[in-house]
């Protein structure tokens, strides 16, 4: 059913959008609200925090084919341009799929059907994804909340996190699973750090179901932790010999969140049109790759993603692609890594993959003060890839944002007061995001 949805629109966007696409124009300043900080050195490395130190940053086109064909239609969107930018992405930054050359046995596996839950409020489900390779099988657990009183499949958000589900729900009735450190040690999920909680009333409240997944699980997020997670069923990894465009972490995770969405279309609780996907920080780069590679997502949200995220890489601001090389080798390509002495040399920057999510609706969400981040740097990726919604005759970001304030259409953007991660002023835009784009009343 999506595809045909999927068809629908893009013939209807083919048939609208045949008159060239508006430029955009200059873009505006950095806001006065985002302040210069002083800069300084993280683990040998410059960074610098002063807006007129950035330098001319200079985007690849993406509406000009590598054969130097001008896109002009959402059918040569999807045709042509489209494709190439996946391959130069794939090569250039995330790495290969670890599943394209292997075959893979998916299977689900229940715990728990349709219990209630959270004081009634939701119905809880616990299952998980078995996935077999030649090397091996591996498990990911997910919980999945649908509102009680529901009257048919809920849209749902699969939300990626940073701890394990028992923790991110509170719901002392969620399977415990093991926990990671970043320095490679396993622990108790229950002994795990707490790295934020969702507001699940919220989402049930508004009638969207929200399923948990824990990163750890599909891979431990340090060096050499594809020895324990996803990878390892398709053979051992050396970290330090990886060929050039083969995947590290950030590929893995986003393989296994389209096998956790997968497990969800499974459900009859679920609506599995309308699935769409939440992550934070490096779940928000993730986020962005699994959005773009695996159209079966219905929208995307993606906060404070960063360098190698949302953030341009062509800009000396915050942190670079230096940096997360030196700290988290592991993440993208060897490829990508090299490209830290000089981020104008790759032929793939941040707009890219946003603009391989469209015509599905993208939310952008910066921390004002997350400098790191260079939330100023996410807002120019962002109106850097509108023309590509605009082929389809949907809307994108043009002019500064106000703090806390959403602009924009199906690609919105959302500045808000606060740092790296969300805040609760997050949670009622995404909900409002959602209600235009995948209505949990729609049937």
């Amino acid at each position: 059913m999506k595809r045909l949805v999927a068809a629908l629109l893009l013939g209807l966007a083919a048939c609208v959008s045949d008159a060239p696409v508006e430029t955009m124009g200059r873009a505006p300043p950095a806001p006065a609200y985002l302040k210069d900080l002083p800069d300084e050195t993280r683990n040998g490395l410059a960074v610098n925090y002063t807006e007129a130190k950035v330098g001319a940053a200079v985007a690849p086109e993406l509406l000009v084919s590598s054969s130097g064909q001008s896109i002009r239609t959402a059918r040569e969107w999807e045709m042509v341009r489209r494709p190439e930018i996946i391959k130069l992405l794939t090569e250039n930054q995330y790495g290969s799929n670890p599943a394209i050359y292997h075959a893979l046995k998916v299977r689900y596996a229940y715990s728990e059907r349709a219990a209630p839950a959270l004081n009634g409020l939701a119905l809880r489900t616990q299952s998980t994804v078995h996935v077999e390779a030649e090397s091996g099988e591996h498990a990911i657990d997910v919980v999945l909340y649908t509102p009680a009183k529901a009257p048919g499949p809920s849209p749902v958000v699969l939300m990626v996190n940073f701890n394990p589900n028992i923790l991110v729900s509170g719901d002392d009735a969620v399977k415990e699973t093991d926990a990671w450190t970043q320095d490679g040690k396993r622990i108790p999920g229950r002994d795990a750090r707490l790295l934020g909680k969702p507001d699940l009333k919220a989402y049930l409240d508004r009638g969207y179901g929200v399923a948990l997944v824990y990163y750890g699980q599909i891979e431990p997020d340090f060096k050499g932790g594809s020895a324990f997670g996803l990878r390892r069923i398709f053979g051992a990894v050396d970290e330090d010999s990886r060929r050039p465009t083969q995947g590290g972490s950030i590929a893995t995770w986003s393989l296994g969140l389209s096998l956790v969405r997968g497990l969800l279309a499974d459900n009859a609780l679920v609506d599995d049109t309308r699935i769409a996907l939440y992550g934070v920080s490096r779940l928000g780069k993730t986020a962005l790759w699994a959005g773009a590679t695996d159209e079966e997502f219905a929208a995307v949200i993606a906060v404070c993603s960063g360098e190698g995220g949302g953030a341009l890489s062509r800009r000396n601001y915050g942190e670079t692609i230096g940096h997360v090389a030196a700290n988290f080798p592991y993440w993208f390509a060897p490829r990508w890594n090299g490209f830290a002495a000089d981020p104008a040399a790759a032929p793939v920057d941040s707009h890219m993959v946003m603009a391989a999510i469209a015509p599905r609706p993208l939310m952008i969400i910066a921390g004002e003060t997350d400098a790191w981040s260079d939330p100023y740097g996410e807002f120019l990726a962002a109106r850097l890839a509108t023309p590509v919604w605009r082929l389809f005759g949907g809307q994108g970001v043009d002019a500064a944002p106000e703090l806390d304030q959403v602009t924009g259409g199906e690609l919105s953007f959302l500045l808000h007061k606060g740092g790296h991660g969300p805040t609760p002023a997050d949670t009622p835009a995404i909900l409002d995001f959602l209600d235009r784009y995948m209505p949990a009343d729609s049937r």
